[in-house]
């Protein structure tokens, strides 16, 4: 290799790891050699851990350690934060903010390292998560770990798979072993997990600045104490396979944080290392504003919606503190619209009655969508619920108080941009009733008849406000389900667009005709359909009313139809809703010409709803072209 010598160090026969001697400032051609390119390959694939010395310029390191402390200083205290997960004692991980100096392809984009990845990863690998680790001094030992679950739940398996991820770690300042390093067990990887290791069998690598070492996700391994007086904080950078996607390890913070000005600077042979941000969107926004103790929250919008069903499950935490559930476990439901949670206490209390339709113990907590509904509408929804419960007897979901009285709370992190409304609701027992019979179907219009008529005859109370689902609740103002229905037009494309408003013309003159009087229009459900309605024993209990509002009781009934498949005799459902239905209170006959047109108004309704979500949530965002086309169809064949 001309005249540079690059030292290398197999140590097979030893516990430690190998290594690869860089001489300073070797030339870049020398640094991507193929064959030194293939011996540090084979070195990994066998023992799964490599250290790298010399492969940065110490300058450079020297640069990053000053610019990590102005920027990371406030979390040098031993104390939680909300958008940093503790990962050991005094142990803290952190998302790096891609910026000058960190914005730089000598950093997560060195050559040495590119030519290795794709030989060890395969062409297409990402750079999946850019970081750093902080052990305060005083750290103890961190427990000994693999990075990541294997992939098979098979042992034979997974000890044979080539590495999916590999973490990059570079030390900011010196290793030594006062300030401590890694511990780690060449050759792990390839070691079932029910087999033990002994602490004999490992070895800690010192390296000073300029240094790093590779890991791969299966290899075990754990941060050692700091004795020193110094912070040590060492930088990871994981790259991915194209296929894999992380699981764990971020559940208080983003992987890769950049903004779109910043992602723009970086230079076009190293872009697809972050093709995961560009395809998820996942920029951080750059007015994001900034939180106490200088922390950054992060622009919730712009993250993928595994990432923001983390963060508002870490809310739900904070919320379920002011109904006095410290120990409780929560479980995500559905991060949709609104946030679901189902929540599991301890059994402390009598609980619920043999024959009582809620699940003792466990309790239903929704985290609502920010920027829509205020507060005093979602209060109004929660005493519209309670009210049915206690003058019907009908099993609906019934909101817990907190400990102060209040029927919602509101919650805030650091990580979000806003607080968020929650409350908290008995759970119902049942299943969804997704596939009625027709005997079910006349059950179904009992139950809707029994609603719209306690809703009829109800006394509204001062101060009650809800949505109205009238032509402007649908088309105008309200379009989309939001506050700015002008707003979802103008971000609807064509042709979906005048589509749209031709059907929405329609709706108008229907419901000009039909009037708001109360044999027409009331307080409806909003959302009726099988997947909201439960079966327990013999009877039907209805959940979710977090759509609840003043509409047409028609439209209600095109709602519950609106989700059967169109192959269906729609006519011989209409027949048994309205046979069920008509024996709790007469049907308006003024509206039955109509539940066609307000079944493909729902359709509308719901297209317009995903536009507006799309804007900040990825999922909506990724199936939008498809669902619009299929709202066309659907809307076709009813008109």
């Amino acid at each position: 290799m001309s005249n540079f010598v690059v030292q290398v160090y197999k140590n097979t026969n030893t516990t430690k790891a190998p290594a690869i001697n860089l001489p300073t400032n070797l030339p870049q051609q020398e640094l991507i050699n193929p064959e030194l390119i293939k011996t540090a390959q084979g070195l990994f694939d066998a023992n799964g851990v490599l250290l790298i010395n010399n492969l940065f310029p110490t300058d450079l390191i020297a640069s990053l350690y000053q610019s990590f402390v102005a920027c990371y200083k406030p979390y040098f205290e031993d104390k939680d934060y909300a958008n940093v997960l503790e990962v050991g004692d005094k142990r803290k991980m952190l998302t790096i903010e891609l910026k000058k100096p960190f914005n730089n392809p000598e950093v997560y984009g060195n050559q040495f390292l590119l030519y290795l990845m794709r030989e060890l990863l395969g062409n297409g690998f990402v750079l999946g998560s850019f970081g750093a680790v902080i052990s305060l001094p005083g750290a103890k030992h961190q427990h000994i770990h693999r990075d990541h679950p294997s992939l098979f739940e098979n042992e034979e398996l997974d000890v044979q798979i080539p590495s999916f991820a590999i973490t990059v770690v570079i030390p900011l300042i010196d290793l030594t072993p006062a300030t401590g390093s890694t511990q780690v067990w060449k050759g792990s990887h390839r070691i079932p997990g029910s087999k033990s290791l002994d602490t004999e069998d490992s070895f800690v690598p010192f390296v000073p600045i300029g240094s790093c070492y590779l890991m791969d996700y299966q290899l075990l391994h754990g941060g050692t104490a700091n004795r020193s007086n110094l912070v040590r904080p060492i930088l990871y950078l994981s790259y991915y396979r194209y296929w894999f996607q992380e699981a764990v390890n971020y559940e208080k913070q983003s992987r890769i944080s950049i903004t779109k000005q910043e992602y723009q600077k970086i230079p076009s042979p190293y872009k697809f290392l972050f093709a995961r941000v560009k395809d998820s969107q996942a920029f951080s926004h750059p007015l994001a504003a900034k939180a106490s103790d200088n922390q950054t929250a992060n622009y919730f919008g712009t993250l993928t919606s595994t990432e923001q069903a983390q963060k508002l499950g870490e809310l739900a935490k904070i919320a379920l503190a002011s109904y006095g559930f410290k120990q409780a476990q929560i479980k995500l439901i559905t991060h949709g619209d609104n946030t679901v949670f189902s929540v599991a206490v301890p059994d402390t209390s009598p609980g619920e009655p043999d024959n009582s339709p809620y699940l003792a113990n466990r309790f239903i907590l929704r985290i609502h969508r920010a920027n829509y509904l205020a507060v005093d509408a979602i209060e109004s929804e929660l005493r519209w619920l309670q009210c049915l419960r206690h003058d019907t007897k009908l099993p609906v979901p019934e909101p817990i108080p907190t400990s102060q009285g209040k029927l919602y709370t509101l919650a805030h992190s650091s990580e979000i941009s806003q607080p968020r409304v929650c409350s908290l609701t008995k759970c119902l027992k049942g299943e969804p009733l997704y596939q009625a019979s027709q005997v079910e179907l006349e059950e179904v219009g009992k139950l809707m008849g029994k609603l719209h008529n306690y809703a009829a005859h109800w006394s509204i109370p001062e101060n009650f406000t809800r949505p109205y689902w009238n032509w402007n609740g649908l088309f105008g103002d309200g379009a989309g389900y939001s506050n700015n229905g002008t707003h979802v037009w103008e971000l609807t494309p064509q042709p979906y667009r005048s589509f749209f408003k031709d059907v929405s013309e329609q709706v108008k003159a229907i419901m000009t005709s039909l009037g708001e009087e109360t044999d027409q229009f009331g307080i409806i459900h909003g959302d009726f359909w099988s997947g909201n309605l439960l079966v327990f024993g013999n009877e039907i209990c209805p959940i979710d009313f977090a759509d609840c509002g003043f509409g047409y009781w028609g439209y209600e009934l095109a709602r519950f139809l609106s989700d059967f498949p169109q192959d269906q005799d729609l006519a011989l459902c209409l027949d048994k809703l309205l046979s069920g239905y008509t024996q709790i209170r007469e049907f308006p006959e003024q509206q039955l010409p109509h539940i066609s047109t307000f079944v493909a108004a729902h359709y509308v309704t719901l297209a317009l709803w995903r536009i507006n979500r799309a804007q900040e949530h990825p999922s909506f965002r990724s199936t939008l072209e498809e669902d619009l086309q299929e709202t066309v169809a659907a809307v076709e064949a009813f008109l």
